[in-house]
């Protein structure tokens, strides 16, 4: 079968790339800067972005399947022209030219932040509320370009929607704020951890269910793919266990995080790398809520949740291969 995927290099992308290859699929890769990611794989890359219309057909040009796991991640509350266009005009984009050159399948990644956190009492699954316009601007793009998925669906083309939790695992060639943070608490730079958490999955297993989708995943169709929530000191304690460490980090109150955030833009300054995290980042630990469904991607999908540790191990070991420098991508 032949599969387009935007956002190739990224982690979500390098991953599936991997995995379809290995299933003898032929992939086509839309890349928009670093190829780091996929050197070595046997597949085609398509110079271009979300935004270049030429690049796109030449990425569709007779291809059965396209998945489109492409975005743009900023995290803020104001509108951000370049992250509407990336997220909800280069959606439209994919699947105007999917319609035009007659994709059979398209997979569209969305994310679980488009969902209302609140209440928290209840279970986040697929019939959950929309964020309003008071949530991240990037969760409300997200949130548009998901309900561009749902209306390519009605209008007669076959869709799919992946939502995913908050994704780790190998290959964060990039790396991800998570990816970041795992390699920081490893290295011993976090002395105390702040309260909160997050639905963790392996970002394998997101692969893995997003393949199910070309065979078993129905037009106009949402399925939160998540794994396990845990506390950030869970996240911790299991990183220093395999590392060797007996002593676990103390759990502090996330309000406390805010008296540093300014130490750490004046650090990030200096290495010029972006904060891991800030007053957003620390709003969103806040509002996580615990409870995830995501049992319509286990019965549709086949989708298995791979436990915190083995995946914590397998990054580990992959970061320390030094295979970890890339670029953002979409």
């Amino acid at each position: 079968m032949k599969i387009a995927i935007t956002g190739a290099s990224g982690h979500i992308g390098s991953v599936l790339c991997r995995k379809l290859i290995e299933q003898g699929h032929e992939v086509t890769a839309l890349v928009r800067n670093s190829t780091k990611s996929l050197e070595g794989l046997p597949l085609i890359i398509q110079k271009g972005n979300l935004l270049d219309i030429n690049s796109l057909r030449l990425l569709l040009k007779n291809q059965d399947v396209v998945i489109h796991a492409a975005g743009l991640i900023r995290l803020g509350y104001k509108f951000d022209q370049q992250l509407y266009d990336v997220n909800v005009q280069g959606t439209k984009n994919i699947f105007d030219i999917s319609k035009e050159m007659n994709i059979k399948k398209i997979i569209h990644f969305s994310s679980i932040h488009v969902y209302k956190q609140k209440p928290y009492n209840l279970s986040i699954s697929e019939e959950r509320e929309f964020v309003d316009e008071n949530s991240v601007f990037y969760d409300q793009t997200k949130r548009d370009a998901h309900l561009l998925a749902i209306e390519a669906a009605q209008g007669g083309q076959n869709v799919s929607i992946i939502c995913p939790t908050a994704v780790i695992g190998p290959h964060d060639y990039m790396p991800s704020k998570l990816g970041r943070a795992i390699k920081a608490i490893h290295r011993g730079l976090f002395p105390v951890m702040l309260k909160g958490g997050f639905d963790f999955v392996d970002v394998r297993d997101v692969a893995d269910a997003t393949i199910q989708t070309i065979e078993t995943g129905e037009s106009g169709e949402t399925y939160i793919v998540g794994g396990n929530y845990h506390t950030l000191k869970e996240l911790s304690d299991i990183i220093l266990k395999i590392k060797g460490k007996k002593r676990g980090i103390i759990e502090v109150p996330a309000f406390l995080g805010r008296i540093g955030i300014p130490f750490i833009r004046i650090y990030s300054g200096i290495v010029k790398k972006d904060p891991i995290f800030d007053n957003v980042y620390l709003n969103i630990l806040l509002d996580g809520n615990k409870n995830i469904d995501s049992e319509k991607a286990v019965k549709t999908l086949n989708h298995r949740k791979t436990e915190l540790e083995k995946t914590l191990k397998d990054t580990i070991d992959w970061f320390q291969n030094g295979k970890n420098e890339s670029e953002n991508d979409h």
